[in-house]
């Protein structure tokens, strides 16, 4: 298998060949162009000249266009890779943000329960404090009964002792 200018198979033998023949007449070729005319009819050697002057210039046209394809799949592939990394950096910013939500409902879970128990004890505050305030009332109201009747009974003894002789 032939292989010629990073070609192989048919495409490597039919440009080897015509390299050949385009050793073998380039010095006749050239010779008849710098002191002769050039024949109205080409030569067969001038015509595989001329075709392998094409598939070069067609090689290094494609050479150069696969060497775009490459440069711009390098950019592609770093711009991927850029974009992976802001992709995981997202996912890490994310995840970050999932475990600080999360804190944050359990925190607004206890707070809730806090509330709950803290309206409880006011609850029960203000149930005791109606109920001090009422005994306070009842109290209040024998302490006045009771004051009335020491007075009553100071006064009864006052007069009593200004009867005695």
């Amino acid at each position: 298998m032939s292989n010629y200018g990073g070609l192989s198979g048919a495409a490597a033998f039919m440009l080897g060949r015509a390299s050949h023949q385009y050793e073998q007449t380039l010095g006749n070729s050239i010779q008849r162009a710098l002191y002769g005319r050039r024949s109205a009819r080409p030569t067969e050697a001038d015509e595989l000249a001329d075709l392998l002057s094409q598939m070069t210039s067609l090689l290094r046209q494609k050479n150069a266009e696969s060497d775009r394809l490459e440069e711009h799949l390098l950019r592609s592939r770093e711009y991927a890779s850029g974009l992976e990394a802001q992709i995981k950096d997202l996912k890490d910013t994310l995840a970050l943000a999932d475990a600080a939500t999360a804190r944050q409902a359990a925190q607004l879970k206890a707070a809730g329960d806090r509330e709950e128990r803290l309206a409880c004890d006011l609850e029960a505050a203000h149930d005791k404090y109606h109920r001090l305030s009422d005994e306070h009332t009842v109290l209040k109201t024998k302490a006045e009964n009771m004051e009335r009747r020491i007075w009553g009974y100071l006064s009864m003894e006052n007069e009593w002792r200004k009867r005695q002789p």
